[in-house]
C-alpha cells in the first residue's frame, strides 16, 4: 500500500499543532498567512486520598520518594506526566485505569492525578503546606512541560460555599439586638472572603412586628429587616426557599423578603411567589462558562409552607423533581446540578429510609450533588458512582444548644472545573455556649468525623 500524499500546507499546518507556536503557511500562488497556535494550558498534578483521610498534606520531597518506589499510585492518562514529575516510571501495578477503581483503597492510599479527572469523592492533599485551592500561585506540584503556558486557576476554578439551616430569629435575633450582627459572623468571614459564589438557606422572613421573645417565638419565627445584614456580610449570591418557617408570619411578610432579596441583588430557588416560580431552576453561568444549576424542594411542608396553590416552598414530587432536572440537563444545558431537599427532620446522625431513597431518585434523574438543607445536626456524607449526597449539614445561623448534636455542622467549599466538581471541602463549626457560630476545635472535629464518616459510604462506587 502506498502512503497518502497530503499537501505541503497540510502538512506544516499539522507540524504548526503538534509544536504549539507561531508559523506562516503558503501554498502555491497564495499570499502568506500567519497563524498563531495558543500553547496548551499546564494543568496541575493533584496527589488525591479518600475523602474521610485522615492524612491532610505531604511533602513533594516524600510524594516523590514513594512514588518512585511505587508505593502510590497513578490514573493511566496522566502517567506519562507524573513520570516527568518525578523523575521516573511508576510500576504497571499502580498504574489505574479509572477513578473508580481507587474507590475501595482510597482510604489509606494516594493516587497521582489532574483537575482533567478529578472529583469530589477523593480529597487533594496539600502539597508542601499549599493547596492547590486557594494556593494556586504557590502549589508545587505542576507538569515540566516548559512548551506549555501557565493554568490560568482564576478564569477556570470557580469556588462555590454551600451552607446549612440559617434563620436569624429567636435567641439569635436577641443577639443580634444586643450585640450587633457583626458579632455572628465574626468567626467564619475569613472562610468567605475569597469565594466566587456562596448559599444561604434562609428559613425566615422579615415581619415588621418581629419580636424575639414570648410564647409565639419558641416556635413562630420572623426576623428583622437589620438582621439580614449577615447575609450580604458573608457575600451571598444564592438564597434558598425550601425552609419550613418562611410562611410563618404570613404572605406579606413573604412578599416583602423576596422583594428585599430583589433589592440586593440575590438570587433564589426553592419557593417563590407562585407555585411556578418555586419550581423554576436557578442558573448561573461560571467562570469559565460553564453552568450551574440548582432546583429545590421540601419533602412534607409540615407547616403549610409550600406553594401549592400561591407562594411559598416548592413541594417535592418524584416525577415533578424528574421532569425539572432533566428540563435543567436537556433545555438549560446545566453542566452541575445541585438539588437541595428539606427533608422532615429527625434528630440522628443516620438520613432515614424515605430520605435515602428520595437522594438516590434524584442521582438517578441526573443530579451531580444531592444534600439536606433540613439536618438541624449533621448526617451522614455519601458518594454513589463518584456522586455526593450530603444527608445533612446541620445549623449555620441558628440558635439551637440544647443538646449535642444541634450544635455540630459544617458547611462546604466546593470546586468547580470544566463542568465538574472536583473537590468539596468541609468546615466544621461548633455552637459556642453563647449562642455565636464558631470554629470546630480538633476534638470537635474528630468526634463530627466519627458520625458523619462511615467507610461503607466513602469507598464505594
Amino acid at each position: 500500500m502506498t502512503s497518502p500524499m497530503y499537501p505541503i500546507k497540510y502538512l506544516l499546518y499539522l507540524a504548526c499543532l503538534t509544536f504549539a507556536v507561531g508559523c506562516t503557511v503558503k501554498g502555491k500562488n497564495e499570499k502568506p498567512q500567519k497563524t498563531t497556535i495558543q500553547r496548551l494550558p499546564n494543568v496541575p498534578l493533584l496527589a488525591i486520598t479518600g475523602f474521610g483521610s485522615e492524612a491532610e498534606d505531604i511533602t513533594l520531597e516524600a510524594l516523590k520518594a514513594q512514588f518512585c518506589a511505587g508505593k502510590v499510585y497513578v490514573l493511566e492518562s496522566v502517567a506519562g506526566q507524573a513520570s516527568k514529575a518525578f523523575g521516573c516510571a511508576p510500576l504497571p501495578a499502580y498504574t489505574l485505569k479509572a477513578l473508580q477503581d481507587f474507590a475501595p483503597i482510597a482510604k489509606d492510599k494516594i493516587l497521582i492525578t489532574d483537575i482533567d479527572h478529578s472529583i469530589a469523592q477523593f480529597k487533594a492533599l496539600r502539597i508542601d503546606g499549599f493547596s492547590f485551592f486557594g494556593q494556586a500561585d504557590r502549589y508545587p506540584l505542576t507538569n515540566p512541560d516548559k512548551d506549555r503556558k501557565d493554568f490560568d486557576y482564576t478564569s477556570q476554578v470557580t469556588h462555590f460555599i454551600l451552607t446549612g439551616v440559617t434563620a436569624i430569629t429567636r435567641h439569635m435575633g436577641v443577639l443580634a439586638d444586643r450585640d450587633g450582627t457583626d458579632y455572628l459572623t465574626e468567626n467564619l468571614k475569613t472562610h468567605f472572603q475569597n469565594a466566587d459564589l456562596v448559599h444561604i438557606s434562609n428559613e425566615v422572613s422579615i415581619s415588621d412586628n418581629c419580636t424575639y421573645t414570648g410564647a409565639n417565638a419558641a416556635y413562630s419565627f420572623c426576623t428583622k429587616e437589620p438582621h439580614m445584614k449577615p447575609i450580604l456580610d458573608l457575600g451571598a449570591d444564592i438564597i434558598e426557599l425550601t425552609g419550613n418557617h418562611n410562611l410563618d408570619y404570613g404572605a406579606e411578610a413573604y412578599k416583602k423578603t423576596m422583594a428585599w432579596y430583589e433589592k440586593n441583588k440575590l438570587q433564589t430557588f426553592g419557593g417563590g411567589l407562585t407555585p411556578e416560580q418555586a419550581n423554576t431552576p436557578l442558573i448561573i453561568k461560571l467562570k469559565d462558562g460553564k453552568k450551574l444549576g440548582f432546583i429545590g424542594f421540601n419533602e412534607l411542608c409540615p407547616s403549610g409552607e409550600c406553594a401549592d396553590k400561591t407562594l411559598g416552598a416548592n413541594r417535592y414530587g418524584r416525577e415533578k423533581a424528574r421532569k425539572v432536572i432533566e428540563k435543567m440537563r436537556k433545555e438549560l444545558k446545566a453542566d452541575v446540578i445541585f438539588v437541595g431537599v428539606q427533608f422532615g427532620e429527625v434528630d440522628a446522625y443516620v438520613p432515614t429510609p424515605a430520605q435515602n431513597q428520595i437522594s438516590y431518585d434524584l442521582l438517578d434523574f441526573g443530579a451531580d450533588v444531592v444534600y439536606g438543607s433540613q439536618a438541624h445536626q449533621i448526617q451522614q456524607i455519601e458518594f454513589r458512582a463518584g456522586k455526593a449526597i450530603f444527608h445533612g449539614l446541620g445549623n449555620f445561623l441558628f440558635d439551637q444548644m440544647h443538646r449535642i448534636g444541634v450544635r455540630q455542622a459544617y458547611f462546604l467549599h466546593h470546586y468547580i472545573y470544566q463542568g465538574k466538581l472536583i473537590q468539596s471541602v468541609p468546615v466544621f463549626t461548633f455552637m459556642s455556649t453563647t449562642r455565636k457560630p464558631t470554629l470546630a476545635s480538633p476534638a470537635e472535629i474528630l468526634q463530627m468525623k466519627q458520625v458523619a464518616y462511615i467507610d461503607k459510604q466513602l469507598y464505594k462506587w
